[in-house]
């Protein structure tokens, strides 16, 4: 059993088995008598044969009410009708030869689809007769009798489309007419389904050969539905081949009870008595065929196999050295699967009577001569079995899956996989005429708005040969019909019926001048027919004519042109269009168009059959090499979807790299669709050769090495990983099939997480392979290694290392340590990758933004777009990885590290695709396969660098590829970092204070290289301007995204809720600083600003903390920024000294920015929680403080806290999300309103949102609400805790502190001033006050002078919800004010 089957109980294929189908039970339909089958086959027969008469008459009857009674005069085709007698009553009808073997084909094909689809005692016996031959590895037997049928069937279809015509009219066709082209399409599909399973023996879960042999299942609603489509299918088909019968029977019309009604019932009988012998003596009509297909194939002789595919004389004498050890191979695979060996008697095959079917000898029928098309890495075998490779045993007493185990793609060795002389040949013609016969109908249907093979309804009146030779008219109108018809039917072998040549074949320099000539005088007689065709279609036409003779004269002139292949393609879609319109009149104006039409058909697909050209299927399975074999093969793949254009419009200039052009971004649903299908489905449905695209083919020397596209892009190795992997493999194992040498993974297609860096490849392909897989990952550590010593020489420099873990970063950081003594800082966000690293001696990072503070000296090894984020301002990065994310840092010096130059010398043609790089740029992994090829040219047997890089071993294949003439790029050394030099001698700008304004204003400064300097006082460097000063917990009110700086977006990766702490924005702060390379002076303090010279505009007076106020530093600034903001100093009382009152009473009180220990905020609990806190103040400071305390009160018992606030005036309240609206996202929208419109919309929102009334409603109606919000920040609740606290009583609103006394009571202004006794009630006793006052406005300067170069920054009153923001907006505009006049 294979190894997919016994380890998880499943069969192989991926069908799960029913529960209560454990073990095996016998069929019900075997324990049927045969003579009872037989009994039940007629009965069933009956009733589909009387039941399509009755069909048949009742549509016979309803044309007759509707139409009148039609008459064989009027209705049937003359040429083929005999009528015997008179024409009175009683006359007989009678079709013509070709009518009638028509018509009793396609019934006879309607009664056998009939009876596979409904009658299951044919269903079991043709699966079972299936069965038989897959355990005898027949799948070339199944397909060549299956493809024959179909085209047998095909065939008859195609020839009944004639008669079926009912209307003149171009483009007016029968329902039935367009459900035979639908047929035709669809049994060629079949047949090239069933011809893709017999070359791989093994069929998918769709795929032909297992869907037509398999059982019909329904445990599962997978199942259900597969076996609905199969049954809606089969049924579809039945009913097709009905509505033939029924149209040609109604030929006639009144008459079609004579001679067809009898026919039907004589065939039946003949039919039906074939159906039960056949269930009598259980012996299926397949075998029948089988056996004539047996005898067709096997008299053909090994020289007339080889001319039949295709294959010189040398090849055919090197493929017959191949037969004894195939045959050893088939004897293997006998043993293996438990077959009969030649020697033993047929009877032990199978269980089910052999004997009745004649089978032949399982070596007759298989000389297979083919190699490896398939492969998986899963369900490998060890490879000390003794059994061929990759092969998988069946457990035949499994009836309930066997077919499935059968068309397993382990079951039989790779050796024995591929084409089979003769056999495959036959199926190559059936399938080629299905196809043409297919093409032929869609060509006349929906080009030419006819039926082909009209000629058959009057033969003897459309080939009047004497009138078109007598009448030169005729002829010449004849002849420029035929050549367009010929022109365009050969344009469609042409492009989808012909093997696509090699780029090298179709390179114009490999065309030879007898190929262009002759190509040239065709154009030459084609313009010429045009311009004939002129001067004989309507005059409407000839517009019509003469664009496309200068279309073709366009088209002649471009021919030589390096055109894009997209571009040329659509020229000649675009060159068929305007052709057919041409025939089309032509067809129209000439009376001889249907001889010529329907003898050019017959004709063309008679061509179509035996052209020895193969079709593009017929190529891509032939295993057998040829010429076109590469040496070496680099495997890469697109990285952005918008990238599939540097394929499609090739060629193109490689003098600069491949940017994909603006307009194709708005076509993102193109790509993406072109992705999903190119990714999912290119390969399935067209086998292992369609797994990538072939885009460049040049000779480096004596080595043949070709440019393959995978055919997945880089977003398909995150959301489609399977894919990707069977992608990668399927391309090995064609590249090993066809003979290539080396193939090396580039980019992602060699990543840990696909195949283990092409472990997994390697073990796909097996033990006995030829091909050399290699990730050039040796010969890309050497180069990076080299470059960056070129860039750091031999100084200490320190370096920090993106993708540390991959296989070429982990040897990079080795040789970079051990040998030039680099101080390496290793990046990884997995904690054991990071051990590892500290483990052999190297720190390690687990964030960027560590780096950022480590070096600006960076080695990108991995794509990550953070890195973009978060590198330094006018850092170094030395890259390697593929695509790198730089690309947006024009302030960052990039320096490639992973490609090399080549010496295009030694190539024998121009490259025509690069990967995007230039044309003298190469990867330095593709490098590698060269490197690999040389050294199999020097005696290496087989070359497997896969898995870890050898840091010792790297630097032999640097050495060998500079044999080869490649180069590792020069690079300008890194120059040390220096002090900065003032520009022309001008003095810096200073900033004062490092809070989110001065650091804004400083990166805007040193985005424009300007000379400055960060002054702060803190002298924690971890602390910036007053948000240390803050209480602790404290949360910003505004989602992260609206507290960002300018350049650097707070992340998700280190900030992973909606909004952040003040702790957690310092140290988003702290990373802006290392982003921007930001300097500043900590621990001095300013005291004055001057005004200085011409020359040096202002004197900064400012001392070091703890130095006396007279021991100043003097600072020359060319201009100054004030970036202090307005909460550096706290507001610790109030106008009317509250702190001196709650001071002489004895009552504690805190201001809120020194709510920061623990046993301050557990006296504010407790107070709260006796009802006994008063928080002075109603702004966002006491709303959080409120906040917080009411949550740390809900978990106690202690009782119900009470919280009272004062306040003066009301700010509006506005919860911080209301359902799906959010305040700070509104206040973003308001930014851009009119002041007064932002007015009444905030007036609308205080009054209208529940929330926000209950608060204002908390408080004496007598105090003041805020009149003009313009410059202020209302207050927000967060949470929606305030609102409930004022509405269950936790909160209570009161007026300013009026008086406070000695016992401890403070009585609040809750009633209107009146006079003395407006206040004269009772007090309430407080226990502790917070004094959430604010903070008071500071600065070193009184005002602004812009006008002169004296800036404040960070003290606007303009932005109400969203002050972060505006800071940033300001500071850009002082940078850009201060640039001016710098310069």
């Amino acid at each position: 059993m294979c190894q997919a089957a016994s380890q998880t109980g499943r069969p192989a294929g991926g069908a799960s088995r029913p529960k209560d189908a454990a073990a095996p039970r016998p069929s019900p339909v075997r324990s049927v008598d045969p003579v009872v089958r037989a009994i039940h086959t007629l009965m069933y027969g009956l009733v589909v044969h009387f039941g399509t008469l009755y069909m048949i008459e009742s549509c016979a009857d309803n044309t007759t009410n509707a139409n009148g009674d039609v008459g064989i005069e009027d209705g049937a085709p003359v040429a083929f009708v005999t009528k015997v007698g008179g024409a009175e009553d009683g006359a007989s009808v009678y079709p013509g030869h070709l009518l009638a073997i028509l018509f009793l084909h396609e019934y006879w094909v309607y009664l056998q689809h009939s009876n596979v689809v409904g009658n299951p005692l044919l269903q079991h016996l043709d699966r079972q007769y299936g069965i038989a031959l897959l355990k005898s590895n027949r799948h070339w037997s199944i397909a060549g009798t299956l493809s024959a049928y179909w085209a047998r069937e095909t065939l008859g279809m195609f020839l009944c489309l004639p008669f079926l015509q009912q209307s003149s009219d171009r483009g007016s066709f029968s329902g039935t007419q367009y459900l035979i082209l639908y047929s035709l399409i669809y049994h060629t599909i079949k047949s090239r389904g069933v011809r893709k399973d017999a070359l791989t023996r093994s069929s998918s879960r769709f795929g032909i050969m297992r869907l037509v042999i398999d059982k019909f299942y329904t445990h599962s609603s997978e199942e259900a539905g597969v076996t609905l489509l199969r049954l809606f299918l089969q049924g579809v088909d039945t009913f097709i081949h009905y509505f033939i019968v029924r149209d040609l029977a109604l030929l006639a019309g009144a008459s079609y009870g004579g001679w067809f009604v009898q026919s039907m019932h004589v065939l039946f009988a003949i039919w039906v008595a074939h159906a039960m012998l056949n269930q009598l003596f259980r012996c299926s009509t397949a075998s029948v065929m089988v056996q004539a297909w047996h005898l067709l194939t096997a008299k053909a002789s090994s020289a007339a196999s080889a001319v039949v595919d295709g294959v010189s004389d040398e090849q055919h004498h090197l493929s017959m050295q191949r037969t004894e050890s195939e045959a050893e191979l088939w004897e293997r695979h006998r043993e293996w699967n438990g077959m009969p060996a030649d020697n033993e008697d047929d009877d032990t095959a199978c269980t089910e009577g052999p004997n009745e079917f004649g089978w032949e000898d399982v070596a007759k029928d298989d000389e297979t001569v083919g190699e490896s098309v398939s492969s998986d890495s899963d369900g490998a075998f060890d490879d000390d079995v003794d059994a061929p490779a990759n092969a998988c045993e069946i457990d035949c007493a499994d009836d309930d899956f066997v077919v499935r185990q059968l068309l397993h793609h382990k079951r039989v060795a790779d050796e024995l996989k591929g084409r089979q002389g003769a056999a495959s040949g036959g199926v190559d013609r059936a399938v080629r005429l299905e196809t043409a016969i297919a093409m032929l109908a869609a060509f006349f249907m929906l080009g030419l708005g006819e039926v082909p093979l009209q000629a058959l309804l009057s033969w003897n009146e459309c080939f009047d040969i004497e009138g078109i030779l007598h009448k030169r008219e005729r002829t010449t109108l004849g002849a420029l019909g035929a050549w367009t018809m010929w022109g365009l039917l050969h344009g469609m072998w042409a492009m989808f019926l012909r093997s696509r040549p090699s780029p090298r074949a179709s390179s114009p320099r490999a065309q030879s001048p007898e190929t262009s000539r002759r190509r040239s005088a065709i154009r030459v007689l084609d313009l010429m027919v045009m311009l004939s065709a002129a001067q004989i279609v309507p005059l409407e036409m000839k517009s019509t004519v003469l664009t496309t003779c200068a279309f073709l004269t366009a088209k002649s002139f471009i021919q030589s042109a390096p055109v894009p292949k997209l571009v040329w393609k659509i020229l000649t879609l675009a060159e068929f269009a305007l052709k057919l319109m041409i025939l089309r009149a032509l067809v129209d104006a000439s009376p001889d168009s249907t001889a010529i039409s329907s003898v050019l058909a017959v004709g063309w697909a008679v061509w179509v059959v035996s052209n020895p050209v193969p079709t593009p299927c017929e190529a891509a399975q032939h295993n057998l090499p040829s010429g076109n074999i590469a040496d070496v093969v680099f495997l890469g793949h697109p990285a952005q979807l918008s990238d599939a254009w540097a394929l499609w419009l090739l060629p193109y200039s490689l003098n600069e790299r491949w940017v994909a052009p603006l307009w194709t971004w708005p076509l993102w649903p193109l790509h993406y669709l072109v992705g999903w299908y190119v990714c999912n489905f290119r390969r399935k449905l067209f086998g292992d050769g369609a797994s990538f695209f072939c885009c460049d083919d040049v000779s480096h020397g004596h080595t043949r090495m070709q440019n393959w596209v995978a055919a997945h892009f880089g977003r398909h190795f995150v959301t489609h990983p399977r894919e990707v992997r069977d992608n990668i493999e399927a391309t090995a194992r064609h590249a090993e099939r066809i003979g290539v040498k080396v193939l090396c993974l580039g980019a992602l297609n060699k990543a840990e997480s696909i195949n283990g860096g092409g472990l997994a490849v390697v073990k796909a392909l097996g033990p006995k392979r030829r091909l050399s897989v290699i990730h050039g990952n040796h010969l890309t550590a050497a180069a990076v290694v080299e470059t960056i010593h070129q860039c750091f020489g031999n100084r200490k420099a320190k370096l920090f290392l993106t993708g540390a873990s991959s296989k070429v970063g982990w040897a990079v950081a080795q040789a970079l340590r051990d040998r030039h003594g680099y101080e390496i800082l290793c990046h990884s966000t997995d904690p054991g990758r990071r051990r590892f690293f500290e483990e052999n001696g190297f720190a390690s990072a687990s964030t960027l933004a560590e780096g950022s503070a480590f070096s600006t000296h960076w080695i990108v090894g991995k794509y990550d777009t953070c890195v973009a984020r978060l590198i330094p301002q006018n850092a170094t990065a030395v890259v390697f990885a593929v695509p790198h994310p730089l690309e947006s840092r024009s302030d960052v010096r990039v320096i490639e590290a992973g490609t090399l130059h080549m010496d295009l010398t030694r190539l024998d043609r121009p490259r025509v695709f690069t990967n995007k790089l230039k044309e003298h740029e190469i990867f330095a992994c593709h490098a590698a396969s060269l490197v690999a090829a040389h050294r199999l040219e020097q005696g290496a047997k087989r070359i497997d660098e896969v898995g870890p890089v050898d840091p010792n071993e790297m630097d032999s294949w640097l050495v060998d590829a500079k044999k080869l003439g490649f180069s590792v790029p020069r690079y300008e050394p890194v120059k040390e970092a220096v002090a900065e030099i003032l520009s022309e001698g001008r003095p810096p700008v200073v900033i004062v204070g490092a809070g989110p304004s001065g650091l804004a204003v400083a990166a805007y400064l040193g985005q424009k290289q300007i000379p400055h300097l960060v002054l702060e006082s803190e002298e924690d460097p971890n602390v910036f301007g007053s948000w240390g000063q803050h209480f602790t917990g404290l949360e910003i009110t505004t989602q992260k995204k609206w507290c960002s700086l300018p350049g650097l977006p707070m992340s998700d990766a280190d900030f992973a809720n909606e909004t952040v702490t003040g702790e957690e924005y310092q140290r988003y702060l702290l990373q802006y600083v290392y982003r921007y390379a930001i300097s500043i002076r900590r621990g001095v303090r300013v005291d004055s600003i001057e005004k200085g010279s011409e020359q040096t505009p202002y004197i900064v007076k400012c001392r070091a903390n703890g130095k006396e106020s007279n021991q100043h530093d003097e600072i020359a600034a060319w201009s100054v920024v004030v970036a202090t903001g307005k909460h550096r100093v706290p507001q610790k009382n109030t106008s009317d000294d509250l702190a001196g009152k709650l001071d002489s009473c004895g009552i504690p009180y805190v201001h809120s920015t020194e709510m920061t220990d623990d046993a301050t905020w557990k006296k504010c609990i407790e107070a709260a929680q006796s009802g006994k806190l008063c928080i002075v103040g109603f702004g966002n400071s006491a709303a959080d403080l409120a906040t917080m305390i009411l949550q740390q009160c809900e978990g106690d018992d202690s009782g119900k806290p009470t919280i009272h606030i004062a306040a003066r005036t009301i700010p509006p309240v506005f919860p911080r999300r209301a359902k799906f609206l959010r305040v700070d996202t509104l206040g973003y929208l308001m930014r851009s309103l009119p002041g007064p419109v932002q007015e009444v919309f905030v007036r609308l929102l205080w009054s209208g949102i529940p929330d926000s009334r209950v608060c204002d409603a908390a408080f004496p109606s007598h105090l003041k609400r805020w009149g003009n919000v313009r410059g202020r920040v209302p207050v927000i609740d967060k949470f929606g805790t305030l609102a409930a606290g004022f509405g269950s009583g936790a909160l209570v609103g009161h007026g300013s502190v009026q008086h406070v006394t000695k016992e401890g009571e403070v009585t609040f202004g809750d009633q209107p001033s009146s006079g003395a006794a407006s206040n004269t009630r009772s007090g309430t006793k407080i226990d502790m006050v917070i004094l959430a006052t604010g903070y008071r406005e500071e600065s070193v300067i009184g005002r602004e002078d812009r006008l002169n170069g004296l800036y404040k920054c960070g003290f606007g009153r303009s932005d109400r919800f969203l002050p972060l923001r505006s800071i940033g907006e300001d500071a850009k505009n002082i940078a850009d004010d201060i640039a001016r006049s710098y310069k």
